[in-house]
């Protein structure tokens, strides 16, 4: 990558770094967004904006280790947001809440509504607080481990 590459990657990845450093972020683990990988943030934003992030403290939690109510909450924040196309999330989110056993009441399903991963011991991830294409890159990526993670639990 020649050094005017790497200087325009560099520039790109400033606002990211802000709005990054800018969002309240409480949680482990990019792991659980990419099934596995270790290098999660290159994977999830790309190489130019893993740099900003591997310094920033945003570490998503994985979602397999949500409650159902957090997820079937999440799911709801997705769909209603549009972060997923088509008919098959609406199915899926109207199947987990007619599930036996769902809390729609409890607080774990109204943070996923707001789009707040609640991963236990107070720890939490806002999807919400996020800003600009940095928002709708992590969103997008969240709500489709959501989705597979709600198709799970059927």
């Amino acid at each position: 990558m020649s050094i005017v590459k790497k200087l325009s990657a560099a520039c790109l990845a400033l606002p990211l770094l802000a709005a990054v450093s800018a969002a309240p972020v409480h949680a482990q683990g990019l792991s659980g967004l990419t099934g596995g990988n270790s290098n999660g943030a290159s994977s999830l934003l790309g190489n130019a904006a893993s740099g900003a992030l591997s310094n920033s403290g945003l570490n998503i939690p994985s979602v397999s280790s949500l409650a159902p109510s957090n997820v079937t909450g999440l799911l709801s924040y997705c769909v209603e947001n549009n972060y997923l196309g088509g008919n098959s999330p609406s199915t899926i989110l109207s199947s987990l809440k007619n599930k036996s056993g769902l809390d729609t009441s409890s607080s774990l399903y109204t943070n996923g509504q707001q789009g707040i991963l609640d991963t236990g011991n107070g720890n939490t991830f806002s999807l919400s607080s996020l800003t600009g294409n940095l928002k709708q890159k992590v969103t997008k990526k969240v709500c489709s481990a959501v989705l597979k993670q709600g198709k799970s639990l059927l």
